[in-house]
């Protein structure tokens, strides 16, 4: 759907993939598509709802299911309205997977049968954990011009309005120099919005470096490449996730915790709050009500005050990859 989306699905190292954009949702793009690609399946994964693609694979045979679905509460509102042709679109899929009993009601509120769906645990549980190495983490912090005894927060998926509460609340500690700098590194979720973010540095007088140009005097740091936060979070000493300090309802928050980082975010989580209560419940992070309890919080865990726990495997399996897998082979098998 987008050009990060393409760019990131190019790099997917797999035999034979070919990556395209989704067709503009209107019968003659989605009739064109079709025929060109002739699927034998369709999967759509979490909220997407396309009407006209949805009901050309159902004219089609084509069997659809729906991977890691989930619905909040206000989005389950906002259908109801169109609840008679919600529940002829969902008719249309095959099999529904869905990461909790929450999402499930709602779905079945709009007319999605029990034989049809399952609650089969967020897949995001399934990512597996990334080698943590010293030799590493250096390369990384090298590549940004961060000091190993700097003390390094990593800002990623940040929204509009996120950066400036950050380097507000930062600003006076960004400032100092002192043996243990702050480096604050800022990983916006739209590359788009780069030129924002250097002028917010600006206004508040904060000396700013962009990824690849090393200046070990910027006590921040702009990220203008895609693909690069697992890495980021690896060399960081505590990490945060935003769309949780505006309203957006959060990103993935277990991205920092399977490098083996502890993670920070804000109170609006959402659409993850399953990885929220499971990183609190493990003492892998914590959650703040403003910018200025994060810069806080980050001033006590500089300072040794606060310590997490530090995730060393990926124990905690919803096994929802596996089961949405293997219903999709077997499904695939009979086509």
């Amino acid at each position: 759907m987008t050009d990060a989306g393409l760019k990131i699905a190019g790099q997917l190292d797999i035999y034979g993939l070919t990556v395209g954009y989704l067709p503009l949702d209107s019968l003659p793009s989605v009739r064109r598509s079709m025929r060109a690609i002739n699927p034998a399946m369709m999967i759509i994964a979490e909220t997407e709802i396309w009407p006209n693609l949805i009901m050309e694979a159902n004219r089609r045979s084509i069997p659809l299911v729906l991977v890691n679905g989930r619905m909040t509460e206000g989005a389950s509102r906002r259908y109801r309205r169109f609840s008679g042709s919600m529940k002829s679109l969902l008719s249309c899929y095959d099999h529904f997977f869905f990461k909790t009993n929450e999402d499930a009601d709602r779905y079945h509120r709009l007319g999605v049968t029990t034989d049809k769906s399952e609650v089969a645990g967020d897949m995001k549980f399934d990512a597996p954990m990334l080698t943590h190495s010293e030799g590493r983490r250096a390369e990384i912090r090298h590549r940004l011009g961060v000091e190993q005894q700097d003390f390094m927060i990593v800002a990623g998926s940040t929204r509009n309005g996120e950066e400036a509460l950050l380097i507000e609340a930062f600003a006076t500690r960004l400032s100092t120099d002192s043996p243990t700098r702050l480096q604050l590194v800022i990983a916006p979720r739209h590359l788009e919005r780069i030129d924002d973010v250097k002028q917010i540095c600006i206004e508040a007088g904060v000396r700013y470096a962009i990824y690849g140009s090393i200046d070990t005097y910027a006590p921040v740091i702009l990220i203008n490449q895609m693909g690069l936060l697992n890495d980021l979070y690896m060399a960081s000493d505590i990490s945060f996730v935003g769309g949780t300090l505006v309203d957006i309802g959060g990103h993935n928050l277990l991205e920092p915790v399977w490098t083996g980082t502890p993670v920070l975010f804000g109170p609006y989580v959402s659409n993850v709050w399953e990885a929220a209560a499971y990183i609190l419940s493990n003492n892998y992070g914590a959650k703040v009500s403003s910018a200025r309890e994060l810069a806080e919080i980050v001033a006590h865990i500089q300072a040794g005050e606060i310590k997490f726990a530090v995730k060393g495997d990926n124990a905690l399996s919803s096994s929802a990859t596996a089961r949405a897998g293997d219903f999709i082979l077997g499904r695939l098998s009979n086509v």
